[in-house]
């Protein structure tokens, strides 16, 4: 994408279509169901110019010029697809360079430059970067007169919403939605500052998030992956577009048969390649990569492949129903029923489903999604899913469904909550590759994950999760036509939602306390809602009002227009309302209780640290981050990147007298003495500093000790003494005051101490 004057010229990315990982080259194949359609194609709209916008952060005052070489740190509002603007005075012939405070983007991308003319000019990169943040490097004597920067992205609005109680869930909901965001463009992609490649599973979730988060331009984005990319080496990947969550998800929330219709062919033979075995179960599909999802532990291939298979060919009898092709339907209904009834011969064991020693979570979350775990397994199944934490990001969107699935939504926003608690403490506003990126030396043949791992990742969909099953709102018919509100809110006591149909705007609002449950809905034309009041959150239920008239007390009472009884089951009493606003309130006793802890607390007030200055025992100008695709780049590690208010940018205390060792790995770097010091220029009270490093996340203080002095001479005894604690360690002691500050590591580890970004609070 460039853009030149102002205006937006459209070109073709040139993605990389290959992953190299574990020493594997991947290359993806695709059938473009497109190619033999007459009735759907591919297009792609004009990209969102969101004009030229001020950076909330500058490190430096404009305008500026200095004697030597210089870097200017400005910050954006948020992780975004963007182009540095500046406006000089200079000479000709000077050399401005650009890149983005993520590491990660000059490693992959060409740095962008721009040659200076004698007198006042601005200039704008042509190519986008994505990042929080950009370093400009200015040669001596040039004067910036001003920056700022263009954000530019796929066309569509942020029209859908969450809203709890619990802001960790707000911060958490905000953040997955900005992750889908950055990884959109021309087409989907799993992140923006490496590869840039649409992965179909990947693409899939992003897909799911944003029927919850964008507007409706958004679904042609959807329709693209569904027509463009069918097929690919990953059997994983392949079983779950072409399925239920995939290709029968985007039916169902777009209503568009003419696509379904256009793929259907496509669909059934990639299905018709799985050939059924002797035991009853499709035989294992390995392919080119038989992947389905990073993390630890074992992987249980086998029981993923069969549960996801039979998502898919249930999917597959549901598109031949709509789409025209009965006669497909009674084989399909074999294989449906002789997987049903073979799965849990072969695979359960008691204890869990497992083909081999292992219980997975991911092959245990798979079979209750699937529908192939019936309620006398969740007691087990659920052990299994609380008991291990596995699975990576990608997975973890099955987990969290299966623990709603089996009425345990108090469950999943628990473990939601502790897998993402490093992400929601973060000042990053993305969500990472590896949840808490907890391989420390992942790949086996990276020796610095630490810089090999994106903070911006598509597969991440905490904010699926929380629309679609604890708000409780999903299409029952395609197109929206009719669909349900079945909270599961848990320990949540208030919940509001905005959810973009191709109806118009869902609004729910839910309130409850010890003895009244509220959900306010406002319902679209065309539109029929089934509402449930959850029995789960009542020890009784006395009656139920609807705008204020009772409907029911133990039996359904006809009293408004519109509403009608639809029944009692296990989990809800439910009602059928037609388009309209609707008011519910629920009387009974409600048990009000959270198993949670308090949310993450944002009020603290930060020191300004404008005019800071720092020093440190090792103050390295730049260390080699990497490896990627085996090569390694120069990143700037001086002190002075810990109050760039940037955490992309950092100080990390690597000793060059060290050597690593003869795999590559960090040699005790960390010895007692190592200390950061910051000059407050002026004496300051405070009781709480905050050391980031969440980008370098295992370069933490093994333990460490803090001193104030008034004069940078004196500094008496240590006022707080601890250990560091992963990505982000937070000192709290007796208030102070002082104008220096100095922090000491005092323990001994391989792994080096880095502080991406400190602040000091009041």
């Amino acid at each position: 994408m460039d853009i030149s004057n102002g205006k937006l010229i459209k070109k073709t990315m040139n993605t990389r279509s290959f992953l190299n990982i574990l020493g594997i080259l991947i290359f993806t194949s695709s059938t473009c169901y497109s190619q033999n359609s007459t009735v759907t194609a591919i297009t792609h709209r004009p990209l969102k110019d969101y004009g030229l916008q001020d950076y909330v952060n500058v490190t430096k005052t404009l305008p500026r010029s200095e004697t030597s070489e210089w870097t200017l740190v400005c910050k954006l509002p948020y992780n975004a697809q963007f182009q540095p603007w500046i406006e000089v005075e200079a000479p000709s012939g000077k050399i401005i360079i650009f890149d983005s405070t993520n590491p990660l983007v000059p490693a992959h991308q060409p740095t962008q430059q721009y040659t200076t003319k004698s007198g006042v000019q601005n200039y704008e990169v042509p190519n986008w970067i994505s990042g929080e943040g950009v370093r400009y490097t200015i040669p001596a004597g040039v004067t910036v007169r001003a920056v700022k920067y263009r954000e530019t992205g796929y066309a569509t609005s942020f029209a859908g919403s969450f809203w709890c109680n619990d802001n960790d869930y707000n911060v958490l909901w905000q953040k997955a939605t900005r992750t889908a965001y950055l990884c959109m463009r021309e087409h989907y992609m799993d992140c923006p500052d490496r590869e840039r490649s649409e992965w179909i599973g990947d693409a899939v979730l992003q897909m799911e998030e944003g029927f919850y988060a964008f507007d409706n331009n958004a679904h042609e984005i959807c329709r693209n992956l569904i027509l463009s990319k069918p097929i690919n080496g990953l059997p994983g990947q392949n079983l779950i577009l072409h399925g239920e969550f995939g290709e029968w998800t985007y039916y169902m929330y777009t209503g568009d048969l003419a696509t379904t219709s256009t793929i259907y062919s496509a669909t059934k033979e990639y299905l018709d390649r799985y050939k059924m075995g002797l035991n009853g179960l499709p035989v294992h599909r390995a392919e080119d990569w038989d992947w389905y999802d990073w993390g630890l532990g074992t992987t249980d291939k086998e029981v993923i492949q069969v549960a996801e298979y039979y998502t898919a060919i249930n999917a597959l009898r549901k598109m031949a129903k709509v789409t025209g092709h009965p006669a497909d339907i009674p084989a399909l209904d074999a294989k449906i029923n002789s997987i049903k009834i073979n799965f849990d011969q072969v695979f359960w064991k008691g204890d869990g489903y497992r083909s081999g020693d292992e219980l997975d979570e991911r092959a245990n979350a798979m079979a209750v999604v699937a529908g192939l775990a019936g309620p006398p397994r969740w007691e087990a199944i659920g052990k299994v899913l609380e008991n291990n934490v596995n699975c990576g990001p990608y997975f973890e969107r099955w987990v969290l469904e299966a623990l709603c699935i089996m009425n345990k939504p108090d469950r999943a926003l628990l473990r939601m909550y502790n897998r993402y608690k490093l992400q929601i403490q973060s000042g990053f506003t993305t969500l990472w590759e590896y949840m808490e990126r907890s391989f420390e030396d992942t790949p086996p043949n990276s020796t610095n994950s630490d810089e090999y791992l994106s903070l911006n990742h598509a597969w991440n969909a905490p904010n699926l999760i929380l629309s679609k099953f604890i708000a409780g709102i999903a299409p029952e018919t395609p197109g929206w036509s009719t669909y349900h509100v079945l909270p599961q809110e848990a320990f949540l006591t208030s919940v509001k939602v905005k959810v973009p149909t191709t109806k118009g705007t869902i609004q729910v609002g839910i309130q409850k306390n010890e003895k009244q449950y509220k959900i306010g809905l406002t319902s679209p034309l065309l539109t029929s809602a089934i509402v449930g009041i959850p029995k789960a959150s009542f020890t009784t239920i006395s009656k139920i009002s609807v705008n204020g008239k009772k409907i029911w007390d133990g039996s359904f009472k006809a009293t408004v227009k519109g509403v009608s009884w639809i029944g009692e089951d296990s989990g809800y009493l439910k009602f059928k309302v037609e388009p309209g606003t609707w008011s519910f309130v629920a009387e009974g006793i409600l048990l009000i209780t959270t198993p949670k802890q308090a949310p993450i607390s944002s009020t603290n007030v930060k020191l300004d640290k404008k005019s800071w200055t720092v020093s440190a025992s090792i103050d390295n100008q730049e260390y080699k981050g990497g490896p990627w695709s085996g090569r390694f780049w120069p990143v700037n590690a001086s002190a002075v990147n810990a109050l760039d208010e940037d955490f992309w940018t950092g100080w990390r205390a690597i000793d060059p007298q060290k050597p690593m060792s003869k795999s590559g790995h960090y040699i005790n770097q960390q010895t007692p003495g190592q200390w950061f010091m910051i000059d407050l220029k002026q004496s300051e009270s405070f009781q709480k500093i905050v050391l980031d490093n969440t980008w370098a996340i295992y370069d933490f203080p093994k333990s460490y000790a803090v001193y104030v002095s008034n004069d940078g001479a004196e500094w008496g005894m240590p006022v707080a003494t601890g250990a560091g604690e992963l990505g982000m360690t937070t000192i709290v002691f007796p208030k102070k005051t002082a104008r220096y500050l100095k922090i000491v590591q005092t323990g001994t580890k391989d792994k080096p101490w880095s502080i991406f970004e400190v602040d000091v609070y009041k």
